[in-house]
């Protein structure tokens, strides 16, 4: 179960590292699917407070490798933002093909919340 865990906080970490890096330095590759998702461009200190969730969450999904708290934590983090960007895009009716990251983010952040649980 512990190598799951790795494997699945593993992708997640490089998901909340890349989003973070691109919304500390502005670029519209994660600012945009932002503002289609909010209805509005986000501010910039909204991007950067979103960055620096992300990073938090990246660093407490490795610090889950020896404190299962911080996985936790780290899990419940991605399962609340990919939740509300899931939430989100069908509440404003944004059709289409739904994007396969929400869904498999959503879900390795379920994975990760409920193996730290266990632990």
């Amino acid at each position: 179960m512990r190598i799951i865990a790795t494997v699945c906080s593993a992708i997640l970490v490089m998901e909340f590292v890349l989003h973070g890096l691109a919304m500390f330095i502005g670029m519209e590759a994660g600012i945009d699917p932002l503002t289609k998702h909010f209805g509005f461009r986000p501010e910039r200190w909204l991007v950067l407070l979103l960055g620096t969730f992300d990073a938090a969450a990246a660093a407490l999904l490795v610090l889950g490798w020896w404190h299962s708290s911080a996985a936790v934590l780290g899990a419940a983090y991605a399962l609340g933002f990919f939740g509300l960007m899931l939430v989100l895009r069908f509440h404003r009716h944004l059709g289409g093909i739904l994007p396969p990251d929400f869904p498999l983010f959503f879900t390795l952040g379920a994975v990760v919340l409920v193996l730290s649980l266990l632990r």
